[in-house]
């Protein structure tokens, strides 16, 4: 199975993280057709320092803050990829990730934290039958203000419209610079037929291409899709991957669904050892 992976700069994950899995190498760093979005308070940009190759700052892949210490985002985000590494990668011992939560813009505002601690989901491996869990929990080094996004409890239904957000780029060569403003792309979920071609999981969403041109790509990957339950915005699904051989918004996208990991999610952050007083 061959599939093209969201993150922009592929990242690995801590030897102490487990075992790595094997997406395929990743391609264009991309959402395509978006316009600008609002800030939301549990809306997270995962970004990484290298201090030995002289990137700071560097965006990588969405998430969301699901409680008030803990974001979720994709596992291939957090893990080591295998095969060749993209030209732009970096050894994982030279990345220290860290978070900015809550700001439209991701080189400025909201609150940022670093990310001391990665649970990659026990189930999280490529191709490995009807389950895939690309799914991580993130750690932080402190409780945030910002309010987090509740979890969906029931999976979203072909035709449910969702929102998909992320910082990608609106040209569909995948060519130029990742903006700095959040984008946000409202779509609708498919039947997971749709999405065979991508090597859809059991528990896991497809989401529509609008147009036939517009949809993530690398560097969305972790990032939320969400629905409106009442004037309130819920989690439905992580940003996962798409056919290898499609450019950024030419097929559906495969998100993982919030419904199918959110006892896992809870269990994490409430096992974990306490919070200092």
């Amino acid at each position: 199975m061959t599939l093209r992976v969201f993150a922009a700069l592929a990242c690995a994950a801590l030897l102490s993280m487990g075992p790595a899995p094997a997406p395929a190498a990743a391609a264009d760093p991309f959402l395509v057709g978006g316009s600008p979005a609002q800030p939301r308070s549990w809306m997270v940009s995962l970004q990484y320092d290298a201090p030995d190759y002289h990137k700071k700052n560097a965006h990588t892949c969405g998430g969301s803050l699901v409680f008030p210490g803990w974001v979720v985002t994709s596992a291939h985000c957090v893990t080591d990829p295998a095969g060749p590494l993209p030209t732009d990668e970096v050894p994982v011992g030279s990345k220290r990730f860290h978070v900015r939560v809550g700001s439209a813009d991701r080189t400025r505002g909201g609150e940022t934290a670093t990310v001391p601690h990665i649970v990659v989901h026990p189930g999280w491996a490529w191709g490995a039958g009807d389950d895939v869990w690309d799914v991580a929990m993130l750690r932080l080094d402190h409780q945030l203000r910002n309010q987090p996004i509740p979890l969906e409890t029931v999976p979203a239904w072909p035709g449910e419209m969702v929102t998909l957000l992320g910082w990608g780029s609106l040209d569909p060569s995948g060519t130029g610079t990742l903006p700095q403003q959040l984008q946000q792309l409202p779509t609708t979920v498919l039947p997971h037929a749709a999405c065979r071609d991508a090597g859809i999981g059991r528990d896991e969403l497809c989401t529509t291409n609008p147009h036939g041109t517009d949809g993530p790509g690398p560097g969305d990957s972790g990032g939320p899709a969400v629905t409106n339950h009442r004037g309130h915005e819920v989690l439905v699904g992580a940003c996962s991957r798409a056919e290898a051989s499609a450019p950024p918004g030419q097929a559906p996208t495969v998100y993982s669904a919030a419904a199918a990991w959110r006892v896992w999610v809870v269990d994490v952050a409430r096992n974990a050892a306490p919070w200092p007083s």
